[in-house]
């Protein structure tokens, strides 16, 4: 027996030995998540990859022109809507629109597409992959096939290439936020669009530096000129309305607009959206 009257048998490290093999374990685990998660986020975030049968033709994409985008991963869909009740003997100005990631350009609400009955053409880009589209999602493949459509877009005669503006829902967020950062729209709009998708993935228990598809679209917000329209759901459980609240400080001419809705409801009023555009388009884009 030494001094103190207690064993060694009872030491700290002595203690805590049967505990390691449990703590190797558990760092293993998560290794094997993170392995995984790795192996998996890019299905994760272009989960539209995986929908194998599209629906029938919705009556108000009834009077679609299909244009077939060149692309370096190759010819990508994307459907023209011309505007709604007005004079076509001039040209428009016209809306390119990136839809969310669960969605294809067939299955995109008809209620973003009001723009048409406020004299505007709008242009639903797919993303390789999706639908018909060849290819593979990326975020460089995405921002390519953005690219081409804005370029398509502006050298048509009926299209009044100065007025061109971009709106995107959740993920098509980060395209037209990719495209803005190459191209000169007039302003954006932004539904349940996150700041940045990789900071989305600690909700997986994984480091923001892990993400492969690194959108950031509070960085583009803050370098670009034009006004911006932020609409989000206060219960989104998938991007927090603080992700909305940073996009809006990050822009020059920020508006922000929230609706009592979910991530995949937002908004879950059309008619009051279509007054936050409204006012918006008035006192933001009228000369």
């Amino acid at each position: 027996m030494n001094g103190s009257g207690s064993s060694s048998d009872d030491s700290p490290v002595l203690r805590m030995a049967p505990l390691v093999p449990w703590l190797f374990g558990l760092v293993g685990v998560y290794l094997m998540w993170l392995v995984i998660l790795y192996v998996a986020q890019r299905s994760m975030v272009y989960p539209g990859t995986r929908i194998h049968q599209r629906p029938p033709l919705a009556e108000d994409r009834a009077d679609r022109e299909t244009l077939w985008l060149d692309t370096p991963s190759g010819r990508v869909e994307a459907w023209l809507l011309p505007p709604r009740g007005t004079d076509l003997t001039t040209p428009s100005p016209a809306v390119i629109l990136g839809h969310g990631n669960a969605e294809l350009i067939d299955t995109i609400p008809g209620g973003f597409l009001g723009f048409r009955d406020r004299g505007y053409a709008v242009l639903l880009v797919e993303y390789p992959g999706f639908g018909d589209s060849a290819g593979r999602p990326t975020i460089d493949t995405v921002t390519e096939v953005f690219i081409t459509a804005y370029d398509t877009l502006a050298a048509r005669t009926d299209i009044d290439a100065g007025r061109i503006l971009g709106m995107g829902r959740s993920l098509g967020g980060g395209a037209i936020c990719a495209l803005a950062a190459r191209r000169q729209l007039q302003g954006l709009v932004l539904v349940s669009t996150f700041a940045d998708l990789p900071s989305l993935s600690r909700r997986y228990l994984a480091p923001s530096w892990f993400a492969t598809e690194r959108y950031y679209n509070e960085a583009v917000v803050a370098d670009f000129d034009g006004p911006v329209l932020v609409a989000h759901g206060t219960r989104d459980e998938l991007i927090p309305l603080d992700h909305a609240r940073r996009n809006v400080t990050a822009a020059a001419r920020g508006r922000l607009v929230t609706y009592d809705a979910r991530h995949d409801e937002c908004p879950v009023d059309f008619e009051r959206f279509w007054r936050d555009v409204d006012q918006f388009l008035a006192e933001e884009l009228t000369p």
